[in-house]
């Protein structure tokens, strides 16, 4: 299994990616939701996608869960309100890779004003139970709050 390494992670509203080195817009990245002041919780947030360049060193196959987590004020984890494992392209070349990939986020429902952590993992190595822990390669967060 290649090491796999994320060099970006960037949430925003839409990831768009053309030409043939794969080049990437990232449109409405902003990391503070407001809603309005009248607005009753849980609500479901509009269009997120999460921008995500790996970097590794060989061929490649596998997955990634995505994860949206509501955060207590001191930062820990307080409740996951999404969840969703998304499957890599597979890269078959030999040697070091550079991919973007932009996965598409429906439906994340947030129960209310908070801080929330949006991470990538990845299935780690088998532990001496053999379990498979995931791993967090990288985290993104975002802010909503009532105008």
């Amino acid at each position: 299994m290649a090491r796999l390494r994320v060099l970006n992670c960037i949430l925003a509203q839409v990831v768009r990616q053309y030409g043939p080195r794969n080049t990437s817009d990232l449109l409405g990245v902003d990391y503070f939701y407001t809603a309005p002041a009248d607005t009753e919780f849980p609500r479901r947030l509009g269009p997120l996608e999460l921008f995500v360049r790996f970097r590794g060193d060989g061929p490649l196959a596998g997955r990634v869960r995505v994860t949206v987590t509501r955060l207590t004020p001191d930062g820990s984890d307080r409740d996951r309100v999404y969840w969703k494992v998304f499957s890599l392209p597979a890269v078959t070349t030999p040697g070091p890779f550079v991919i973007d990939v932009g996965f598409k986020l429906h439906g994340v429902v947030v129960p209310g004003e908070a801080l929330y952590a949006v991470r990538v993992g990845r299935k780690g190595s088998r532990r001496w139970d053999g379990k498979r822990p995931w791993r967090v390669l990288a985290a993104d967060h975002f802010d909503v709050r009532r105008e």
